[in-house]
């Protein structure tokens, strides 16, 4: 009789997950508060809505471009060095956010720091470690990680409004920035050398993964691969999608009668409903063809953004509750998907700093969304063109595992 494979789920994988949980929920929680901070903005200082959306452009910008060198850091020093430094930088640009009396010093605080932060702290990192800890079940186990983008935006979203309401904007971001350092204290205590070593694979695993993986590609090659190019492009048409919807929610929710809080808890619902979505999503990925799950994760965010643009009055329920559920439940799932096909075509040692140069295209998309549909909106004054720009992204960003063939091949490829 065959041995029974053993688990990959033990009591220190399990663990990790939780480490790296975490760890994601702090990165996910800088770049999801900004909303909060665009009408305080725009009433303290008078900036347009394309100037605030500039600082977190750059912001994306920053995250994006140092996706491959958090990638490399943590590939050549470890999680300790990298996961530290995150933290740091996170609490010390809120900080400057906080005494902030120009565009320059939010642009170095929320921009520059902040931005850096994400990427340390980011999909990019704690992915790389898991790899490290899961095999045949690495689609669910990404789902997991990147589920942080939900209790970030559930964090981000409702209590710095909590905060920003009752303390001001100023004194929420330097209250979150204290606790993100006081954060460092608990990551110096953790295992970090068991961690970063990864399970011991049984013989027949190696031989198994040996045979059936490309181990150690090269991040030239890497480059060089229509596969590469196609999977930074989902990030980046997604990523315009997404947050062209998300920077004007909360204005836009305001706009239509809601009060701030029950704006901000709206979407701080809406990221209680990402975690469960993207589970739900890593384990149809180890059931199903990826390509068939990716397609309807994007047609059903799409339905999303078309609900929010339907709510009209704070008693239109059925569009907002609708926007809450389909928007949550499959914002975040570009994420799993998007690495669980990078995982596959780029598994070894190099797997870091080539998911960090793929996510590149995550912080351009986050970037370009937000400034552009702040554009939009500074342009034709109208929520619904800077909408419609979102949908016809989010619906866009399906089409590279359609088109690309090895992306459509992997794709198909059951997980056994």
């Amino acid at each position: 009789m065959p041995r029974a494979q053993q688990s990959e789920f033990t009591f220190t994988s399990i663990g990790l997950l939780l480490i790296c949980f975490s760890i994601g929920t702090v990165g996910r929680m800088l770049l999801e508060h900004f909303p909060n901070l665009v009408p305080v903005l725009t009433l303290e200082f008078g900036w347009s809505r394309s100037t605030i959306a500039s600082i977190f452009s750059l912001c994306s910008i920053i995250t994006g471009l140092s996706g491959p060198f958090a990638g490399l850091l943590f590939d050549r020093f470890g999680p300790l060095l990298v996961f530290c430094s995150g933290f740091a930088l996170a609490g010390s640009g809120l900080l400057i956010s906080g005494h902030a009396t120009s565009l320059w010093e939010m642009y170095l605080g929320l921009g520059v720091f902040v931005g850096l932060s994400a990427a340390l702290c980011g999909n990019v990192t704690n992915s790389s470690l898991v790899t490290r800890w899961f095999s045949k079940k690495l689609p669910l186990a990404l789902s997991i990680i990147f589920a942080a983008y939900g209790a970030g935006s559930l964090i981000g979203f409702s209590a710095s409004q909590y905060l920003i309401t009752h303390f001001g904007w100023r004194n929420a971001e330097i209250y979150i920035g204290i606790a993100i350092l006081c954060g460092l204290l608990c990551l110096c205590l953790l295992p970090w050398k068991r961690l970063a070593a990864g399970r011991k694979l049984p013989k027949a695993e190696i031989k198994e993964k040996q045979s059936n993986s490309s181990v150690d590609v090269p991040l030239k090659a890497a480059i060089r691969t229509p596969a590469f190019w196609g999977l930074a492009s989902i990030f980046f048409i997604t990523g315009n999608g997404t947050y062209g919807t998300l920077f004007h929610s909360i204005s836009y929710l305001i706009d239509r009668g809601l009060t701030p809080i029950e704006a901000s808890s709206y979407l701080g619902l809406m990221g209680a409903f990402i975690p469960p979505g993207m589970i739900f999503c890593g384990y149809l990925l180890t059931r199903f063809n990826i390509i068939i799950v990716a397609t309807t994760t994007h047609i059903v965010t799409a339905l999303g953004i078309l609900f929010l643009w339907l709510v009209d009055t704070p008693t239109d329920l059925v569009f907002l509750i609708a926007f809450v559920c389909f928007f949550g439940l499959t914002a975040g799932t570009r994420a799993p998907i998007t690495g669980s096909l990078a995982s596959r075509l780029f598994s070894g040692r190099n797997f870091g700093v080539i998911f960090g140069c793929i996510s590149i295209g995550g912080g351009m998309g986050v970037a370009s969304g937000s400034f552009v549909s702040g554009l939009i909106y500074d342009i034709t004054q109208s929520y619904g063109a800077a909408f419609t720009y979102a949908g016809i992204c989010m619906l866009a960003g399906g089409l590279p595992v359609l088109i690309i063939p090895s992306l459509r091949r992997t794709g198909a490829r059951q997980q056994l």
